[in-house]
């Protein structure tokens, strides 16, 4: 019996020997750890910091759940990304230009610049179907959705997430069914813009009939999508904005803000619930940042960071051997991407009128290399004609050829648009002037794109113009375009030396025209016109003899060129705006004034290359001259300058001075106050400017001697409606005036 027992108890050890010997490796695999990374806007970036230091304790992860910002940081991580990377990219992208749909100002077409000047409130609504309707969004996220794309352009052929280098889901919301969605497969820099399309602020997306918003409204930390996915253990990530204060709470707004925060607290809290004892749960304390705060994404990494360092206890139990975290590492960071040369470019008509529009100005690009900057940017240049609600792109195989599938998409309030304009003008001294107008603009009229374009004016102007521009020829950079005007405008006359009005004229201008031009880059442009029209002036108040009443007729042909590189049209930091033009007074088709009329104007802020400066220096310049004077063009309406008013001459009244000859030259120093890397923000200048100038009746009467000069001082405020001035000027002689104007730094031409 004893050799029995023991002969089994032997072949007992026999059996279990192998037995432990074969689970030895399965105890040594890792567990699939998921990551969930929370939404949180801006906080969002202290996951870069957590990543930083699952990296560095060699922590592999083998599912990713993301929303919102969440999604961007997981979705590129399971890309292949490293959180360097990934650092250098927040710590370094432009976000207050992100947040912005139009390219830089620079790339914007000549006849987008000009609606600049024309002092128009930058909202814009449209009317459709018998009803007016409204942008769904602040920002349409065009940017955004190409930064996505560059940044996933290796994945561009990648249409299931669980054949990322780790596999991941984004989570958005369907906000017609009231619930998440989550993206497994499909587009993968879409499927992340929309998982953070934070309402009222972005644009929704639209993926197979549902209209997409952020992912944070049902799901903002996708515990649950974790767990589906597989993973065995969860390091979650909430960043989440903590609920305001009873203090906090003293608007509207607020109490909307924090009842929305409130519902999605709740579900937050029941997913953190489901945590189990094993799961590492990471809050990094954020404090008072909000989710808007971009500019502080340095800060959020290294908060997150330490929060890290804090669970390390827990963490360093995850950590694998050398061997294992070299699988890892040769696994995920593998993103390699041959671009290749784009073989075809098709554009989708799906939502589009202009398709062959947008096709003429892309497709010298076939047949070259694929670079996703330099489309981006012609992308932008397109985009910045104003027409369209976003331009996407993707990459395409046909057998064998890849190539470019552009999806552009029009405006769903349009294509007829509208926009307010509002100046006024007050200097305190019983003389105040107001104008308020509307822009309606009817854009794709044809497949070249064509618009038709007009406006009404009601106060100091009152009347109504129209324009037909149509665009055609290889990048849609030569124009036709007839236009007519009707208006009465109030003209003040003052005495020589502009110290007393002496009367008050209506003048009613009238005239049709047709131009034509070519503006091969979107920063100059050369152009000619032919017009035919009529003035008038009525006496309102005041000495009869001050200025014409009689009917004036005229013809005129007109050469000029403009050159428009300014970075910003009502406070510039650099760049440069000429514009020339000769005007020739013919008596053709019944037209009966003759004479010749040039006009300059330039200004200029010199770039001092510095990467943030509060200083700006404008340098400007106006002068028109009526070359033939000896033929009664001083008593000619369309030859007169007007001078006078904010920084045309400080301190005399609004074109108190007038002649068929003018100058003015100036300085304006302003300085922009408050915090310069804020996304959302009201920017405040203070400002002083020095100017000379005059106005002469002849040629013979123009003298340096005879120079006016003068100065201001003021504040200048940039509000949703335009910028607000309030300023102080003071003119040789005596002359000052206090001044309240809505309007641009760089005034119309005097």
């Amino acid at each position: 019996m004893r050799c029995a027992f023991a002969l089994v108890v032997l072949l007992s050890l026999c059996i279990a020997v192998p037995a432990f010997g074969q689970s030895a490796p399965a105890a040594s695999t890792p567990r699939c750890i998921g990551l969930v990374l929370g939404g949180g806007g801006a906080r969002g970036a202290a996951h870069i910091g957590v990543l930083e230091v699952l990296e560095r304790e060699h922590i592999p992860v083998c599912r990713i759940s993301g929303t919102s910002m969440g999604s961007i940081v997981g979705g590129m991580y399971a890309a292949g990304y490293t959180p360097e990377e990934l650092d250098h990219i927040v710590t370094t992208l432009d976000w207050s230009d992100l947040f912005s749909d139009n390219p830089a100002r620079l790339e914007l077409p000549m006849r987008r610049k000009d609606a600049d000047y024309r002092y128009l409130l930058n909202f814009e609504v449209g009317y459709k179907n018998g009803r007016i309707i409204t942008p769904a969004g602040v920002v349409q996220g065009q940017k955004l959705l190409l930064l996505l794309r560059r940044l996933l352009i290796s994945t561009w052929n990648v249409h299931d997430f669980d054949q990322l280098s780790i596999p991941f889901r984004a989570v958005a919301t369907d906000i017609v069914a009231g619930k998440p969605v989550v993206f497994g497969s499909g587009d993968l820099a879409l499927s992340i813009r929309s998982s953070m399309s934070v309402p009222g602020a972005f644009a929704p997306t639209s993926i197979d009939d549902q209209l997409l918003v952020d992912g944070g409204l049902m799901d903002n930390v996708p515990i649950d999508v974790a767990r589906n996915m597989g993973a065995q253990q969860l390091i979650v990530v909430n960043v989440g904005s903590p609920l305001a204060t009873k203090a906090e709470l003293s608007n509207p707004v607020a109490v909307l803000n924090q009842m929305v925060s409130a519902l999605m607290e709740e579900k937050t809290q029941r997913q953190l619930d489901t945590l189990s004892p094993d799961d590492i749960l990471i809050t990094p304390a954020l404090g008072n940042m909000s989710a808007a705060e971009f500019n502080r994404g340095a800060e959020a990494i290294a908060i997150g960071n330490a929060a890290a360092e804090a669970a390390l206890p827990r963490l360093k139990a995850l950590s694998v051997s050398p061997a294992q975290w070299s699988a890892f590492i040769a696994q995920h960071r593998v993103r390699n991407f041959d671009p290749g040369l784009v073989a075809f470019l098709k554009v989708d008509s799906t939502h589009t009128d202009t398709a062959q529009y947008v096709g003429e100005r892309l497709a010298k690009d076939v047949d070259k290399p694929f670079d996703p900057t330099k489309l981006e940017a012609q992308i932008g240049s397109i985009y910045g004609q104003g027409n369209y609600q976003q331009i996407d792109y993707r990459l395409q195989d046909d057998n064998g050829n890849r190539g470019l599938l552009i999806i552009p998409r029009d405006k769903p309030w349009g294509p007829v648009y509208g926009k307010l304009g509002f100046e006024l003008d007050d200097d305190f001294a019983g003389r105040s002037e107001y104008l308020i107008s509307g822009e309606v603009n009817a854009t794709n009229i044809n497949k070249l794109g064509a618009e038709w374009r007009s406006t009404l004016w009601m106060g100091r102007i009152g009347g109504l113009a129209s324009e037909f521009y149509q665009p055609f020829g290889q990048g849609a950079s030569t124009y036709v375009m007839p236009y007519g005007l009707v208006r009465n405008e109030d003209f003040p006359v003052f005495t020589p030396d502009g110290s007393k009005q002496l009367a008050e004229y209506r003048v009613k201008r009238n005239y049709l025209g047709f131009e034509t031009g070519w503006s091969p880059l979107p920063y100059w442009r050369v152009l000619a016109s032919y017009t035919r029209g009529t003035d008038k002036g009525d006496l309102r108040i005041g000495n009869p003899e001050a200025f014409f009443s009689e009917q004036q007729q005229y013809s005129l042909a007109k050469v000029g060129m403009d050159w428009d590189s300014l970075d910003d049209a009502q406070f510039p930091s650099k760049g440069a705006r000429v514009n020339f033009s000769y005007n020739m007074y013919r008596p053709w088709l019944g037209g009966n004034q003759t004479g010749d009329v040039a006009q300059l104007k330039a200004d200029w802020v010199p770039d001092f290359g510095l990467a943030e400066t509060r200083y700006h220096l404008l340098l400007g310049m106006w002068a028109s001259s009526a070359l033939d004077h000896d033929k009664q063009m001083d008593q000619f309406f369309e030859a007169q300058s007007f001078l006078g008013g904010f920084l045309n001459l400080s301190g005399y009244p609004e074109r108190s001075l007038h002649g068929d000859q003018s100058f003015l030259g100036r300085a304006v120093l302003y300085r922009r106050t408050g915090q310069m890397d804020a996304i959302f923000s009201t920017p405040v200048y203070i400002g002083a400017s020095l100017e000379a100038g005059n106005t002469w009746q002849s040629k013979s009467q123009v003298r340096f001697d005879s120079l006016i000069y003068a100065g201001s001082m003021f504040l200048g405020i940039q509000t949703p409606l335009g910028p607000l001035f309030l300023g102080y000027g003071y003119a040789q002689g005596g002359h000052s005036s206090v001044y309240l104007t809505f309007g641009s730094l760089l005034r119309p031409s005097p």
